[in-house]
Formats: structure tokens, C-alpha cells, sequence
């Protein structure tokens, strides 16, 4: 089975490590399903797109708002049409 890893959060460590983990999982069998969630993403700013361009605003709300606490990530502005696209093209990407 290939695996095509875009854009994991750090939290699954490398992409690399990533991959080598769903291989041995796949040689033993377990099949590996991880949760894609496209209403918020890693607030990471190393591997993510929290301040993206040097903002908070740039595809997220720039405001409380744009902080889930519970979560630890940040929620998307979808009133911007940019953002909107970006999403759907996720989306699109994943499941292609």
C-alpha cells in the first residue's frame, strides 16, 4: 500500500517516521486510519500553518476565535475565500 504523507502534524513525529510506522503496521497486518480534521489544524509554526506569513490572521482568525484551547490548534477563517479553497483543495488531495 503507498502512502503519500502531505502535511502530518509533528506530533506523529517525521514524516519519514511516520511512514516507517504505517509500513510495519501495514507488514503486520493493522490497518492505520488517522484522523483528518479540516476545521483546525497544528498550531505548530515549525510544521504547520500557524503564522504562515508571519501573522495569525493569514489562514486563521486573527483573534480569540481563532485559538481552540481544548484542542491546542487553531481554527480556520473560512469567511476569507482563499481559505475556503485551500480547504476544499485538502479535501480533494486526500481523497484523490
Amino acid at each position: 500500500m503507498s502512502v503519500l504523507i502531505k502535511n502530518g502534524c509533528s506530533r506523529y513525529g517525521t514524516p519519514d517516521e511516520l511512514k516507517e510506522l504505517m509500513d510495519e503496521a501495514h507488514r503486520r497486518g493493522i490497518t492505520v486510519l488517522l484522523d483528518v480534521v479540516h476545521s483546525h489544524a497544528c498550531k505548530n509554526t515549525v510544521d504547520g500553518l500557524n503564522q504562515f506569513d508571519g501573522t495569525n490572521g493569514c489562514f486563521f482568525h486573527d483573534n480569540a476565535r481563532g485559538f481552540h484551547d481544548l484542542w491546542d490548534s487553531r481554527l480556520f477563517n473560512y469567511t476569507q475565500y482563499a481559505r475556503s479553497v485551500y480547504a476544499l483543495s485538502i479535501r480533494i488531495f486526500k481523497v484523490a
